[in-house]
């Protein structure tokens, strides 16, 4: 899945549900990245609201961090019920002040 440009005067959202249906099919498997600061509180903050929409055991998340260290890239692997859920999980991250990219 590609990222998509985001233009300041938009609410940042997730890809078009077209796009989404596109490419995937319900119930099934879907990965979201999201890149942000390398603290506890980022992390958190993103498995809880992936475990909030899809629940625990619903999901399974992997980090890679930058070379300097100061940055992570958490992918979170969804096992959606509902193209409903995956746009819930990418509203609420874009929710986090603290995200810098979601793709």
């Amino acid at each position: 899945m590609s990222g998509s440009t985001h233009r300041p005067d938009e609410p940042r959202r997730a890809p078009a549900r077209e796009a989404i249906l596109a490419a995937h099919s319900f119930p099934g498997e879907y990965t979201i990245k999201a890149f942000g600061p390398a603290d506890e509180a980022f992390r958190t903050a993103v498995v809880e609201l992936a475990h909030d929409v899809v629940g625990a055991a619903q999901v399974a998340v992997s980090e890679r961090g930058t070379r300097s260290g100061d940055r992570v890239c958490l992918t979170i692997s969804l096992q959606a019920e509902r193209v409903e859920d995956v746009e819930e999980v990418y509203a609420r991250l874009y929710s986090l002040p603290t995200v810098l990219l979601i793709f």
